[in-house]
């Protein structure tokens, strides 16, 4: 008997469970439409500390001078010195507080030697912009097998190392906040870029696995997540953009985009960077079936055409 009614109830729970699953579900829906026309509020930056990779040049030095003016102090991780201290120079020049450090982000080593530096020189971070980042064009079967460990190295492992050594004083301070840098490709692939895609998906996969470990059981709800999907930026790393339509959907600028992933971390939202900030097409492009994603693809015509380098 007691097995016949524990059976009942777990049956009546899993009713109830599964109403409550589609109620939310369709809430959460409903939500994500209404934050889609109308996001919701920023918050401060002022007197956060944001370390930035690639910091030189491209999406990275836009993000740094326009997080500086927001108030944030700014600390520039580059290989290229020269270019690092460009940044920090031009911030202190806008009256804005920045440092600058020569970095090798795919070296586990260095990241760590480098991580203590700014630990005891600024202290400790509060908003980690994993930005570094490159993009080789040729078919795949043209990359070398140092081609792809070097993509992996630079897109994807320096990510984790920059996560080891700073995810962990985030959880001590129960606040932070980590921004990454995936790509539109990361979403959806393209032709004569296949590691690059693979790199980015990986980003994203990282990305949505901390969000879920960061929240389960309601363990660290002030750690903020913003994975960052930018379409053909004009940086230098797409040497041969393909796009059908340029008029209507042109090249992102550097600028631009990092005004829409500012917007972003502000509003702790995940971005994906458009030519047109208000154009949601893109954006709910992504939700359409598979297929329907293929064949709009074959219609725009938009991708990246092989470059040796």
């Amino acid at each position: 008997m007691i097995g016949i009614i524990m059976i009942v109830y777990q049956c009546i729970l899993l009713v109830f469970d599964f109403l409550n699953f589609v109620f939310r579900a369709n809430l959460l829906t409903l939500q994500a439409a209404w934050r889609l026309v109308f996001p919701p509020p920023e918050k401060s930056v002022v007197g956060e500390i944001v370390l930035i990779t690639g910091a030189g040049h491209g999406i990275g030095r836009e993000l740094s001078l326009q997080l500086a003016r927001l108030g944030a102090k700014i600390v520039c991780l580059d290989i290229d010195e020269a270019n690092n201290q460009k940044t920090v120079a031009d911030i202190c020049r806008e009256g804005g507080a920045a440092y600058g450090y020569k970095c090798d982000v795919t070296s586990r080593d260095e990241v760590r030697t480098v991580s203590n530096e700014i630990r005891e020189n600024i202290g400790e971070i509060t908003i980690l912009v994993n930005n570094a980042g490159i993009m080789p064009c040729k078919p795949f079967i043209k990359h070398t097998p140092e081609d792809i460990e070097r993509i992996f190295k630079v897109n994807v492992f320096a990510h984790f190392w920059m996560l080891k050594e700073w995810l962990p004083t985030f959880i001590a301070m129960g606040r932070g906040h980590v921004v990454a840098m995936s790509s539109i490709a990361g979403l959806m692939a393209t032709s004569n870029v296949v590691p690059y895609c693979a790199s980015k998906y990986a980003v994203k996969g990282l990305m949505d696995g901390l969000v879920e470990e960061m929240r389960y059981g309601g363990r660290n709800p002030n750690i903020k997540f913003t994975c960052v999907h930018p379409f053909v930026v004009d940086t230098g790393l797409a040497k041969k953009p393909r796009i059908r339509f340029p008029s209507f959907n042109p090249i992102t600028t550097a600028k631009s985009c990092a005004e829409q992933v500012v917007s972003g971390i502000l509003r702790e939202q995940e971005v994906v960077c458009i030519p047109d900030k208000d154009f949601y097409g893109h954006k709910m492009m992504l939700l359409l079936p598979r297929e329907v994603q293929k064949a709009f693809l074959d219609f725009m015509d938009t991708g990246v055409d092989e470059h040796d380098s």
